[in-house]
């Protein structure tokens, strides 16, 4: 199994929607992981909504996003999370070009339906209060006790899923080889982090997915000389 995987636009497929490519990362059970190119001037798929919970995260350029009624234009950075129902779609009014990632927890079953679409918010079965946008500050991010080099920040906890903003800092490191009873996976925002898989170093910079299934022994660190920064994704959602 390919434990790292980064994002490549030559690896992308035209969607069929205007200037919209995509790469599928992964698609696991539990989660599938989507890199998304929006040209200026392009969009996501019309009006619809997902049987899973869907969430986002814009790296580069700008994004607006409708959730339900309302329309959010965001910058890098942001963090957009849309629950199960909830009717959506996503466009660049930006000058320039975008890339997301998407998160699509659990991952649709294979032979069912990626998307639902629907003429008006009001067609789609979710509810729109529990959707939110979001932007991290330093002052988000809270020290483990254990684990003094690295500070977390809570984006989404769910019955399906936990995902996190975690800051490395030089010389920090997460627990010593250990291995979960669900599935992790880490997106690299910046910096880079050493990530052990499978008792195999790796060496990931931004841009890239490092998948960690269920029972695969690992450990992460920062071994630079700059902080890093990832998203990592706990799916299904840990019991404690």
């Amino acid at each position: 199994m390919k434990y790292v995987r980064p994002f490549d636009h030559d690896q992308s497929h035209d969607t069929g929607a205007p200037g919209y490519r995509a790469q599928v990362i992964s698609h696991l059970e539990t989660a599938l992981i989507i890199g998304s190119w929006i040209r200026a001037g392009g969009c996501g798929p019309a009006l619809h909504y997902h049987d899973s919970d869907q969430a986002y995260f814009l790296m580069r350029g700008m994004m607006n996003v409708q959730l339900g009624g309302d329309v959010h234009e965001i910058a890098a950075g942001t963090f957009v999370y849309i629950p199960a129902g909830v009717a959506h779609r996503n466009w660049n009014d930006g000058p320039e070009d975008e890339f997301h990632f998407e998160l699509i927890v659990p991952a649709p079953t294979p032979g069912r339906p990626l998307l639902h679409p629907v003429d008006c918010v009001d067609d789609a079965p979710g509810s729109v209060s529990a959707a939110y946008v979001r932007t991290t500050n330093p002052t988000d991010f809270v020290v483990p006790e254990h684990f003094p080099g690295m500070a977390v920040c809570a984006l989404a906890t769910t019955e399906q899923a936990v995902v996190n903003a975690i800051r490395m800092a030089p010389g920090g490191e997460g627990p010593g080889t250990h291995i979960h009873d669900f599935d992790q996976y880490y997106v690299v925002l910046s910096g880079a982090l050493e990530v052990e898989v499978a008792l195999q170093r790796h060496h990931v910079e931004a841009g890239t997915v490092v998948l960690l299934p269920a029972g695969v022994p690992h450990r992460q660190w920062n071994a630079g000389a700059d902080d890093e920064l990832h998203i990592a994704l706990l799916a299904p959602a840990p019991a404690h």
